[in-house]
């Protein structure tokens, strides 16, 4: 006996957009991606922007030996 294959389904051959006011469990589409990712736009803005102001790494000053400081150790070598 052969084994069946599956039919191939038309479920996923086209994808809608839900509109942010759309209903959904309960809720709209915009409070449910307000629960799930919180105010990652602002968050992201903020590391970016203490990242840029923080001081940079020498890795020729770095007490460890990690696999970054020797890269960077020979990479400033390197000129």
């Amino acid at each position: 006996m052969k084994p069946k294959t599956p039919s191939k389904s038309s479920r996923f051959g086209n994808p809608t957009a839900l509109d942010v006011e759309a209903p959904f469990f309960g809720a709209t589409v915009q409070e449910w991606d307000t629960a799930f990712t919180g105010d990652m736009d602002k968050t992201l803005a903020e590391i970016k922007l203490r990242a840029s102001s923080s001081p940079k790494r020498n890795a020729s000053k770095a007490v460890t030996s990690d696999l970054a400081s020797a890269a960077g150790k020979r990479l400033a070598n390197a000129k």
